[in-house]
């Protein structure tokens, strides 16, 4: 092999952990230009959600916005209830998807907003939460700052807190599913 072919192989080897991949050089070039990429964002996409990409595109399209516009609109936006209401009105994102864009793009501020991880805090950890998962701004921002609070209280970063929570969740259900055998 040539060493562009090993080049390219490291580079392809790093995409395999796709988290991985976020969490470091993609949260790393938007602090550094406070903005992503097409590919990028659509990384960030497919990892939350990879059904979602094209409904994603095509909202992007009829807003008339680009990848980069919108991030830069993100980024100078001033609170965090302006940030995630920049990428809620984008057709196909969402609450859920928001989360995760924002969580890559600001780790220490946004949790990804997952359905298993919320479960897991509000049963068993933060009875204090609505009985009903985020359905709007509001109730996810009191999500992010409970998840902080939790993740401060056990000495974890806020990524680490939400990985904590969707494994225990996903434990819970393997457990499950193999009782008895």
């Amino acid at each position: 092999m040539t060493q562009l072919d090993q080049v390219e192989m490291q580079r392809l080897v790093k995409l395999y952990d796709l988290e991985c991949y976020l969490f470091g050089e993609v949260s790393s070039r938007f602090k550094e230009r406070q903005t992503l990429t097409p590919y990028d964002f659509f990384a960030i996409i497919v990892w939350k959600s990879n059904r979602a990409k094209t409904k994603i595109k095509r909202g992007l399209a009829d807003c008339g916005k680009t990848v980069d516009g919108l991030m830069w609109e993100v980024s100078q936006a001033e609170t965090p209830e302006c940030k995630v209401e920049i990428l809620d009105e984008i057709p196909g994102i969402g609450l859920p998807m928001a989360s995760a864009i924002l969580t890559v793009c600001y780790p220490d501020t946004f949790t990804v907003l997952d359905e298993r991880a919320w479960e897991v805090l509000r049963k068993d950890l933060a009875e204090d939460l609505p009985n009903h998962y985020p359905q709007n701004i509001s109730e996810y921002l009191q999500y992010c700052d409970v998840c902080r609070h939790r993740a401060d209280q056990h000495k974890l970063s806020l990524r680490d807190f939400d990985r904590f929570l969707w494994a225990k969740s996903w434990e819970d259900d393997l457990y499950k599913l193999i009782k008895g055998l």
